[in-house]
């Protein structure tokens, strides 16, 4: 309890002025924290509660919060009030606004300056000395030199005087633009030992106001030399030196000419140009030999290089989806179908269970590419696109299309996979061979074809928790079918984990690659199936954000290469239509939804079905009945 007090009694020393606060440790509930501040001249400490919060039978997540809202980490309910200026309690009314920020924990800081009254006036004046208050109002910064420098106390966020803190400020640079430059005085040159001599510096009220460009081009440019008392403003002339001209957005007129003419300004001139370069300039052309002229081949050259040139076509931005389920002409659907018709269904798995993993890879591997425009891209598309594939297309703005047409089709492959396994109603062998065929599939995927977009939609199929709760079929995988399951649970899942984290290591053969993270990252306000994303929920998230903005770089720039090695790897494959079919998007649109429900909306649709996978996976596997102990 003494230690504990005496914790509390430092942070309290932090403290000084209403708004000051700081996160400590709470030494009653270990693990728990404490948010401590200053609010109408009184420390006031809060206790941030940590609760956790069931989503589903198999997640959870911790929330942090003070009174009502919740927050998943610390730095976003701190972020919430500071940002918001909300209240942190309805109660006492206290604001936060300024963070005490310590090199030390606060042990160490009670340590080092003790409880007594001389290490208290101590610790208080080192940090009103450590910290800067900044303000946003320009405000007169005057403050009286004592004999031994120290800073007068201020009220409310006024700043400081800038003469006060220029000792502690580095020397400017040519090229940097510094608001807390000392004012009023002139940039002196390096002076030797001898001269640096306190000399009365000139006092200024006048703060920076800003990079204000100059507003009239008539005026002469003031000189490097400053008055006393008049604002620096980085974008003067004062800081740095003349920027270069701009190039001018003038086209140049075309001079058409042989390459046996000679250059318009002959070396020799040079001099005479610069000697008039005062007046007007103008150009000696020396008279042209009409000896040499144009051939009819050259004439007919650049007249083709001009009708290339002038044959740029403009992109052209994409407003309706692909995807055209109504319009789809299928080779196994009627052609008005319910949602999961039964007939459907038993021939859709009868052409997955005529074919090996090897095949099925393959297969989804052609169709990912149609959709993602990997291979097979005629010129009239690659002019519509503006560039020669699609993984170039998903990275500019008018992709805009096509990106929701690739999470269209991440979502509903997966939902299809799912249905595969809850689709088995028989016995709990069947359902184990069908998760054995699933992921055979996925590794195939990711060592073999390269296609990691189909990879991923395959494993967040098998992460879903409608599949993850079947304890029964995972347990009969693991005893029927023991190296699969060691292969999912050691290779698949921890390289899935890495890819999304952006630190996985690339497969040597790569035809598509994850792009579903840049995908998400660029469409976030438009679709939201899942909830949060890694980088929304995670301590890395800044990083793993980045990781995946750098990885999409490599995605337009190696374009060329993925189409190559989708080729090679699809050369003289033979191709099952009717198996093509059913990894179509179009296809799974109409099967799951039906023909007239695959046209509704994209989040209903998502809901509605989420509940019929829960409810398929409870009919399955029942939950346990929970006995209530009297």
């Amino acid at each position: 309890a003494h230690k504990e007090c005496n914790s509390i009694t430092v942070a309290e020393n932090l403290v000084q002025r209403d708004g000051d606060f700081l996160i400590r440790d709470s030494l009653s509930s270990p693990g728990s924290y404490v948010l401590t501040c200053q609010w109408r001249n009184a420390a006031q400490h809060f206790k941030i509660n940590k609760k956790v919060v069931m989503l589903n039978e198999a997640y959870s997540r911790v929330e942090y919060r003070l009174e009502r809202e919740g927050f998943d980490n610390v730095p976003a309910l701190i972020r919430y009030y500071v940002g918001n200026r909300k209240s942190v309690s309805q109660v006492v009314g206290a604001i936060i606004f300024q963070p005490i920020n310590r090199g030390l924990p606060l042990r160490c800081l009670e340590e080092k300056y003790g409880l007594s009254s001389h290490h208290h006036e101590a610790l208080t004046m080192q940090e009103r000395c450590s910290r800067k208050r900044l303000s946003l109002n320009i405000t007169n910064g005057h403050a009286q030199d004592n004999a031994h420098g120290a800073l007068k106390d201020r009220c409310g966020s006024q700043p400081a005087s800038l003469n006060q803190v220029q000792e502690r400020r580095r020397p400017l640079k040519a090229h940097q633009s510094e608001s807390y430059l000392p004012l009023g005085c002139k940039a002196q040159p390096q002076r030797s030992p001898d001269s640096l001599l306190p000399g009365p510096f000139p006092k200024s009220p006048v703060f920076r106001t800003g990079s204000e460009p100059v507003l009239s081009p008539s005026l002469p440019r003031r000189s490097a030399e400053l008055l006393a008392g008049q604002p620096i403003r980085g974008s003067d002339s004062q800081l740095c030196p003349k920027p270069p001209p701009k190039p001018s957005k003038v086209r140049l007129a075309r001079l058409t000419r042989s390459p046996c003419l000679q250059p318009l300004v002959p070396p020799s001139s040079s001099s005479s140009l610069t000697d008039s370069s005062s007046t007007s300039p103008r150009l000696n052309v020396p008279p042209l030999d009409f000896t040499c002229v144009e051939t009819p081949e050259e004439q007919e050259e650049e007249e083709e290089d001009e009708d290339k040139r002038s044959s740029f076509q403009r992109p052209i931005e994409e407003t309706e989806s692909t995807f055209q389920p109504a319009e789809f002409g299928s080779r196994l659907l009627p052609p008005e179908n319910k949602p999961l018709e039964m007939v459907v269904l038993k021939r859709a798995k009868e052409l997955l269970l005529g074919h090996d993993h090897h095949s099925i890879a393959r297969h989804l591997l052609m169709a990912d590419c149609q959709v993602a425009r990997i291979v097979g891209v005629t010129p009239e598309v690659k002019g519509q696109m503006g560039v020669s594939s699609g993984l170039e297309l998903v990275t500019l703005p008018h992709g805009r299309q096509l990106r929701l047409d690739l999470m269209e089709r991440h979502h509903t492959m997966a939902i299809g996979v799912a249905v595969d396994i809850l689709g088995c109603t028989g016995s709990v062998d069947e359902r184990a061979s069908t998760l054995n065929r699933i992921i055979l599939v996925s590794l195939e995927l990711k060592d073999t074809v390269g296609d990691l977009f189909a990879f991923t939609a395959l494993m967040k199929a098998l992460d879903l928790p409608q599949i993850s709760r079947l304890e029964e079929t995972w347990t009969t995988l693991r005893r029927n079918y023991t190296q699969t399951a060691i292969s999912y649970e050691k290779t698949l899942k921890p390289f899935y984990k890495n890819l999304y984290e952006g630190t996985a290591s690339s497969p040597s053969v790569v035809c598509i690659p994850l792009l579903l993270p840049l995908l998400t990252l660029m469409e976030r306000p438009s679709i939201t199936p899942e909830g949060a994303e890694l980088w929304e929920t995670n301590d890395q998230g800044c990083d793993i954000m980045l990781r995946h903005l750098e990885a999409a770089r490599d995605v337009a720039h190696n374009a060329q290469i993925y189409t190559a090695n989708t080729q090679k790897i699809l050369q003289g494959f033979p191709c099952d239509e009717d198996l093509l079919e059913v990894f179509k998007t179009d296809f799974q649109l109409r099967l799951l939804w039906g023909s007239r429900g695959a046209s509704v909306n994209q989040s209903d649709r998502y809901n509605k079905f989420n509940l019929i996978l829960t409810a398929l996976s409870r009919k399955l596997e029942p939950p346990p009945k929970t006995q209530t102990v009297i």
